[in-house]
């Protein structure tokens, strides 16, 4: 597991993301939730673009440190 800034392009499952109430609703208000698998198309330290079935959401580093994946074999 290693947060979403540490990560290269490809697929990843989220197993956890480590906010308040704020930070999971507005993660939630795009579509993004736990278990949910993405895909890095950008990485750190620009913004991480991932997409998520047809949506492409762009994610600053302080959200992306709060959002941990694991790679998929």
């Amino acid at each position: 597991m290693m947060p979403l800034t540490l990560a290269t392009q490809g697929k990843y499952r989220i197993v956890a993301m480590r906010g308040g109430m704020k930070f999971k609703a507005r993660l939630n208000e795009l579509g993004i939730f736990e278990n949910d698998i993405i895909e890095v198309l950008t990485t750190a330290p620009a913004p991480v673009f991932i997409k998520k079935g047809d949506t492409k959401v762009g994610i600053g580093i302080g959200m992306a440190n709060k959002i941990f994946v694991e790679p998929l074999n």
